[in-house]
Parts: structure tokens; C-alpha cells; sequence
């Protein structure tokens, strides 16, 4: 199944796409290819966000920890 989707493209990278695919079918296989290859190489954020969670209140404790000692000793 396919949907069609309008996008909006720079000049340069529309005269880009055209050149390579003059036929519209073309144009769409290849930007479905270009968005797979991008998703597959591109982990998405939410992971990365829930392990920095994950971590926050000690990485916290451990900031404060040298800002106290830095106060102490200056």
C-alpha cells in the first residue's frame, strides 16, 4: 500500500531529484528508499532519553558532591 504525500523540497535538491529521476515514479521509490535507509541508520530518541533518565538523580548527586568539595577547599 502507498500514500501520497505533497512535500516541500529545496530548489537545488528538487533540480537534484529531478535530474536523477526524471520519472515521477522513480522520484518516489528513490525518497522511499533515501527515508528507509535514514530510519535504519538513525536510532530513534526515546532510548537514549529513558537511559539519561535512568542515571539523572546520581550523575545529580555525584555534580553536587564535587561542587561541595570545590566550595570546601577554595
Amino acid at each position: 500500500m502507498t500514500i501520497q504525500a505533497n512535500i516541500s523540497l529545496p530548489d537545488e535538491l528538487f533540480n537534484e531529484l529531478e535530474r536523477r529521476a526524471p520519472q515521477l515514479e522513480d522520484r518516489s521509490n528513490l525518497i522511499a528508499e533515501a527515508l528507509r535507509y535514514f530510519f535504519t541508520t538513525h536510532k530513534e530518541m526515546g532510548g537514549e532519553l529513558e537511559q539519561i533518565n535512568q542515571y539523572a538523580d546520581e550523575l545529580n548527586r555525584e555534580a553536587e558532591d564535587v561542587l561541595s568539595y570545590q566550595l570546601i577547599h577554595e
